[in-house]
């Protein structure tokens, strides 16, 4: 497996007055372990060539235009991406006055990250081997702009940019995240050239409002993944049959060229997100979805690019840990 860093795309939220528990501790120490396990790790300030063609595949012209727009339309869409402002003007986990760096340079750091995804995914198609950024994931974004953390979404970014500039014809999106990967759902839904899994908490964000708006219109965060997985609370012990299950429900769809893996360290018991709190894996239940999906993978011979997703507080890098050591140490590499 080889693994790519760009150390530019280090995201500290705490120094953008964002009071989030995503902190780049987790990539730090994940990256201490690789190097502690030899592990083939490209440190790298070169992404994919992207262009604003790249992001207009997946989202729309509006949002791609302040994307790369003014400071001031860049920091718009940063606080409607973390939710720093509510409904009356007040800040929620948002503090600016002990920001040390200004906020629209967070997207320069998700521009950076999802250049670094797009190039594990080709350099996995290339070479037929697995693939892992140290980064990305950024699976809420959708086609009309960011949510839930998630500005830009790299992982459809990436799909699109392989049918584009490598002509290849089928995809897998395979989300263990502990949120629901609906943006990525929605930029998808009805395009048979990319199949989507996530497995998920059936309770909670973004599943904890109403379905359907004052109009009847259903809300996009409500619609389902190609195989949609949710686990309710309390129920833990059906969350692996259920991922074994649904990864034979993807493969009747017909194998792909690629798979892409949003490999979130959320759903771990020990994580600090409030709103991950409805899916609490044991570290071995983690280490074992992880193998599950790998195993899967490889044993059909499909390439597969990582990208990290959700992962919040002091204990997140600890089932990115558990993956690569147990790597190594079961002779899976």
């Amino acid at each position: 497996m080889k693994v790519l860093y760009n150390p530019d795309s280090l995201l500290n939220l705490l120094a953008y007055g964002i009071q989030i528990p995503l902190n780049a501790g987790r990539i730090l120490t994940t990256l201490e372990t690789l190097r502690r396990q030899n592990f083939s790790v490209t440190v790298t300030r070169e992404g994919a060539p992207l262009t604003k063609a790249d992001f207009l595949s997946v989202h729309t012209e509006e949002f791609v235009a302040n994307l790369f727009g003014t400071p001031q339309e860049r920091q718009n869409l940063i606080r409607e991406t973390f939710e720093l402002v509510g409904p009356n003007g007040t800040y929620h986990r948002y503090n600016p006055e002990s920001a040390s760096r200004p906020l629209d340079e967070i997207v320069d750091h998700v521009l950076r990250q999802t250049a670094l995804t797009v190039r594990a995914a080709a350099e996995a198609l290339e070479t037929g081997r697995a693939v892992y950024h140290l980064g990305g994931g950024y699976h809420h974004a959708m086609s009309f702009g960011g949510r839930g953390f998630c500005l830009v979404n790299d992982i459809v970014v990436a799909a699109r940019w392989l049918q584009r500039h490598r002509g290849v014809k089928r995809i897998w999106i395979i989300d263990v995240d502990a949120h629901k990967g609906d943006g990525t759902a929605e930029l998808t839904t009805g395009d048979e050239s990319i199949q989507t899994l996530s497995i998920h908490m059936k309770e909670g964000w973004p599943l904890d409002s109403p379905e359907f708006d004052a109009q009847g219109l259903r809300h996009p965060w409500f619609i389902p993944s190609d195989v949609d997985l949710g686990i309710p609370r309390g129920d833990e012990a059906q969350y692996l049959p259920k991922l074994a299950q649904g990864l034979g429900q993807l493969e009747a769809s017909g194998s792909p060229e690629l798979a892409i893996v949003v490999q979130g360290s959320d759903p771990y018991e020990k994580d600090e997100l409030p709103s991950s709190g409805d899916l609490r894996l044991s570290l071995a239940q983690m280490r074992e979805r992880d193998f599950m999906v790998y195993d899967f993978l490889r044993t059909r011979g499909i390439p597969q690019t990582y990208v990290m997703a959700g992962g919040y507080g002091v204990f997140a890098h600890e089932p990115y840990c558990a993956f690569f050591e147990g790597l190594v140490q079961t002779g899976r590499l």
